[in-house]
């Protein structure tokens, strides 16, 4: 079964949308933010990330805030 790390910060949509899969047939595996769904991404070895936020210069899962100057 195909693994699927969605990254979403609203539990409403994550919540919404992981169901919809699961109902598909993937597996899902969820994060509420960037830094969590890096070290999921690590450790659960997903088959296809989803996310809204925007890799960081240095290719991290960061915030989508810009930086300070």
């Amino acid at each position: 079964m195909p693994k699927i790390l969605l990254v979403e910060d609203n539990e409403m949509n994550r919540d919404m949308l992981s169901r919809r899969l699961q109902r598909k047939g993937y597996s899902v595996v969820t994060a509420e933010d960037g830094e969590k769904g890096l070290l999921l991404a690590r450790s659960e070895m997903p088959d296809l990330i989803l996310m809204e936020h925007k890799p960081s210069a240095d290719g991290r899962l960061g915030s989508n805030s810009s930086p300070q100057g």
